[in-house]
């Protein structure tokens, strides 16, 4: 069951356009027959991609002596995916899909990312339009809403974490495209509210949370949506690397990561990417909350999201339960 499972991964990946595929690796991890396959998660698109990875990717190979591969994901599970067929080495990863990738993959968490240069968690957050009929958490009840992404810890998971302590029961939920899709949807009046990540505001007080993803293109957008309601914290996500890699090579590529983390070049390149500041070592006890609350849902979702039980038994459960 497990080949016919991979299988399916493999050609699912192929399709997805990353360019790799489920041929058997040959030679040491990191040589130039066999390169270090680093997964990058999306966020920003393909243009932050194109200008950053090669960034990252002469430094890890100048430092370590590694050849490095850099993969642009187009979504996240394809990157637990890509760890179960053997075809990714180390990821940057969101919390959920590390999750998965943990338990499906045995993936490891070998650094975590930092925002604003000290903090290690995030949450995630309710936007709604000012003046309009949501003020308040239960004002969600009987409302529409769209979630940012089915694999995301903020933009997902512990919404209904918050809405199930609650006892909130949105009329329809949608899942956007990623998280600047659902805070566009609920700023267009599709939705009439929308779930997705909070950052903390800067030093100077200014909001650094999704919407100003859109700022550019709707610079009325801090005054239109206003945040309803917060998460619990959430462990930020890690630096993932697989289970398969020598520990040598696993020890020095976070080394590496962290002193690139450290420079000036590093420092922007991570932001351009990520929002980040910084990386951090960090351990997989930091994550088996997460995975509590993963388990919780599981068994009632459909309580309080419509579809939900479906959603978590074809998608989520046959990744967690191999």
């Amino acid at each position: 069951m497990r080949t016919k499972i991979i299988a399916l991964f493999c050609a699912v990946t192929i399709f997805a356009g990353l360019g790799v595929s489920c041929h058997k690796r040959s030679g040491p991890a990191g040589s130039k027959t066999n390169p270090i396959r680093f997964f990058f998660m999306p966020l920003k698109g393909d243009a932050v991609f194109v200008k950053n990875a090669p960034v990252l990717k002469k430094y890890l190979e100048e430092k370590t002596g590694f050849a490095i591969e850099p993969v642009n994901s187009p979504d996240f599970v394809t990157i637990v995916k890509a760890f179960g067929n053997n075809q990714a080495d180390i990821a940057f990863m969101n919390t959920l899909g590390y999750l998965m990738a943990r338990d499906w993959a045995k993936a490891e968490a070998g650094l975590t990312v930092v925002y604003g240069d000290i903090y290690k968690t995030y949450r995630g957050e309710i936007l709604a339009q000012v003046g309009g009929k949501i003020n308040s958490l239960a004002d969600i009840n009987g409302k529409t809403v769209a979630f940012a992404d089915p694999f995301s810890a903020g933009g997902y998971l512990y919404a209904l974490k918050l809405f199930q302590d609650n006892n909130i029961k949105p009329a329809k939920i949608i899942f956007a495209k990623g998280h600047k899709d659902a805070v566009e949807m609920v700023y267009n009046g599709k939705v009439d509210a929308a779930v997705t990540y909070h950052s903390r505001p800067s030093a100077e007080g200014s909001e650094q949370d999704a919407r100003i993803e859109l700022l550019k293109n709707h610079p009325d957008i801090f005054a239109k949506l206003k945040i309803v309601a917060l998460t619990d914290e959430i462990p930020n996500g890690p630096v993932a690397l697989s289970a398969k890699l020598p520990v040598q090579t696993k020890m020095k590529l976070i080394d590496t990561l962290l002193q690139f983390s450290q420079t000036v070049e590093g420092r922007k390149t991570l932001s351009d990417l990520y929002n980040i500041t910084g990386l951090a070592p960090t351990s997989e006890a930091e994550y088996d909350q997460v995975q509590a609350v993963i388990k919780k849902l599981g068994k009632n979702v459909e309580e309080m999201v419509p579809g939900g039980v479906t959603f978590y038994r074809t998608k989520i459960s046959p990744l967690l339960e191999q």
